[in-house]
């Protein structure tokens, strides 16, 4: 079968920079144009997206809309990350007829489930790549005609990292954005009565950012020893009820920390062993003096989780992964997308 052609792919890019964690999705996106030939369409302007939020994203959680309009350029496929329930930043294109509609979607968490559902449905999603697995089969089980959700976790580009010699890094211990209380409050008092340099959020209070800039965040995990780690289901369980794995642990890896805290079951999964030295929940101090004192021990296995991501987990591979996936579903429009990457 004859290839489909890239120039008729869009990329849907991010239009206003908002966002604790915007740098990730436009790591993504910027491998995407890199890495397929695709093209890029703009999101949705401002005005439109003001209209979509007062009129129509409030009553997603309880109804579906006809958000598949008549088109004379019906040819198209459009991908878009989205953020949760980012909808207004698709509103623009995908409200009319294209030959596939796909989205990546970061923290697809259960409260916002019904949110998701009437969307898949009211914008006719086609494919929706879904960084949370328990999500991923949630609405696979929903039957929602012509959709299907892959779980893709999420990924990091490693050159965007930095990571300094072990004999120089002055940071021993760093929390960054979401701040685990229980564990600041066991160790705060022991760092500080050791001389142990550790960082952290003044609160958790996460309007309030703990680096000012992208660049600031990847200079101070160059500089750690050991970086905390755990999944929102322990920072904010009354909120969050799902595992997953975010970039952070990747993040982590790609500066070459050594990471302290709980790796999810499908990041044990994924790796075939787990990267993470779990948290001793009654020992916290000594288990801290531990593995700084005996730091340059676990070299091996911060080389061993760097090496693993540069292969396995870059948004390069998780592209790949995802075009196979299209490609199978345009097949069955008698169509073939061949991978560029």
């Amino acid at each position: 079968m004859s290839s489909y052609p890239a120039e008729k792919i869009f990329i849907v890019t991010i239009r206003y920079k908002r966002g604790q964690h915007t740098d990730v999705y436009v790591d993504f996106e910027e491998d995407i144009l890199k890495h397929t030939g695709w093209k890029f369409i703009k999101a949705s302007n401002n005005i439109i997206e003001r209209i979509f939020e007062k009129f129509f994203l409030p009553y997603l959680g309880f109804r579906t809309f006809f958000f598949n309009l008549p088109a004379l350029n019906r040819n198209r496929i459009l991908f878009s990350t989205l953020s949760g329930i980012e909808y207004t930043k698709i509103i623009q294109h995908y409200i009319f007829q294209t030959k596939l509609k796909v989205i990546y979607q970061f923290d697809t968490w259960t409260h916002d489930n019904a949110i998701n559902e009437n969307a898949f449905r009211s914008f006719r999603i086609n494919v929706a790549f879904i960084s949370i697995r328990k999500a991923a089969d949630y609405f696979n089980s929903l039957g929602i005609p012509e959709f299907e959700a892959h779980w893709v976790p999420e990924a990091v580009s490693i050159g965007k990292y930095l990571h300094v010699d072990f004999t120089k890094r002055d940071i021993d211990l760093l929390q960054f954005g979401r701040r685990w209380d229980w564990l600041h409050d066991n160790l705060a008092p022991y760092c500080r009565s050791n001389a142990i340099n550790y960082q952290y959020p003044e609160d958790d209070d996460i309007s309030k950012r703990q680096f000012l800039t992208r660049n600031d965040l990847i200079c101070a995990l160059s500089r750690t020893k050991i970086a905390v780690c755990v999944p929102k289901t322990i920072t904010h369980p009354k909120i969050y009820d799902l595992d997953t794995i975010t970039s952070r642990y990747f993040e982590c890896m790609a500066s070459k920390c050594l990471i302290l805290g709980h790796a999810p079951d499908d990041l044990v999964s994924l790796f075939g062993y787990n990267p993470v030295i779990e948290i001793d929940k009654f020992n916290t101090t000594n288990q801290l003096k531990y593995l700084l004192d005996h730091y340059y021990e676990f070299i091996p296995l911060i080389e061993k989780n760097y090496q693993h991501v540069k292969d396995n987990h870059q948004w390069s591979n998780r592209i790949a992964d995802m075009q196979k996936i299209i490609s199978r579903r345009l097949m069955s429009f008698g169509n073939n997308l061949q991978s560029t990457v």
